[in-house]
């Protein structure tokens, strides 16, 4: 009798080691697949950092070299600047495909009179820009651009909300980026993907008596050069 036992008993155990066995594979192969899973989130999270416009594909996407300081003919306070001192910058920027809701249309300055506009367009720009070579940074929020045609040519229009830099008791003396949004303007052939590559203008908008009567007017700070994403990393190696 005791034979048809032991059989069985090692049929059994037999069966109980393959399923252990494929236990063990089944959690291997989990293990296996989860590393995967966090390789490539970890790829990914290299690939973008802070001073990168997320998911670029669908946008035109340049590097603007922003350099804030007080220029001639500017309406800005006697004192912003007064020294000389200047803000240098980097920030990659978007040009999208996507319409621009209403709050961002609002933002957008209205001097187009006389010529044509496009419709507004979501602008998306790297979380942070760059500055002192990347020791130092401001939060960037993005904005929205349009394109403006009259008999001199087309004009891009284009704004973004930052963060700003302190006003007082920062190591810029007495320069500061405002806070709020920063105003672009700049000449662009057959679209918003041929900026050009000459020099143009940042303004912010503040409340003045500049133009004879208190109104929010446009106020020069600076300079900057639009940049093709592609020349741009070649010559900044970022």
């Amino acid at each position: 009798n005791r034979q048809p036992n032991r059989v069985l008993f090692a049929e059994v155990k037999s069966e109980a080691d393959e399923l252990l066995e494929k236990a063990r594979e089944l959690r291997a192969s989990i293990a296996e697949s989860s590393r995967g899973v966090d390789d490539a989130r970890a790829d990914a999270k290299k690939s973008f950092s802070e001073w990168n416009v997320e998911n670029p594909d669908d946008s035109h996407v340049f590097r603007l070299s922003i350099d804030i300081g007080r220029e001639e003919g500017t309406w800005m306070e006697p004192r912003w600047g007064a020294s000389g001192n200047r803000i240098e910058l980097t920030l990659d920027v978007g040009f999208s495909t996507v319409a621009a809701g209403q709050e961002a249309k609002e933002k957008m300055v209205k001097d187009n009179f006389g010529g044509k506009s496009s419709q507004v367009f979501l602008l998306k720009s790297a979380p942070s820009a760059r500055l002192r070579r990347g020791f130092d940074r401001m939060k960037a929020y993005g904005g929205a651009y349009r394109t403006d045609t009259s008999q001199n040519g087309m004009t891009a229009r284009f704004y973004i909300d930052v963060e700003g830099t302190p006003e007082r008791g920062s190591t810029y003396g007495d320069i500061s980026i405002p806070k709020g949004q920063l105003y672009f303007s700049l000449p662009c052939f057959n679209g918003i993907s041929q900026l050009s590559s000459r020099e143009g203008i940042v303004t912010v908008r503040q409340v003045g008596w500049h133009t004879g009567w208190r109104r929010e007017e446009s106020r020069i700070v600076g300079t900057f050069l639009a940049v093709p994403m592609e020349k741009a990393q070649r010559v900044d190696n970022f």
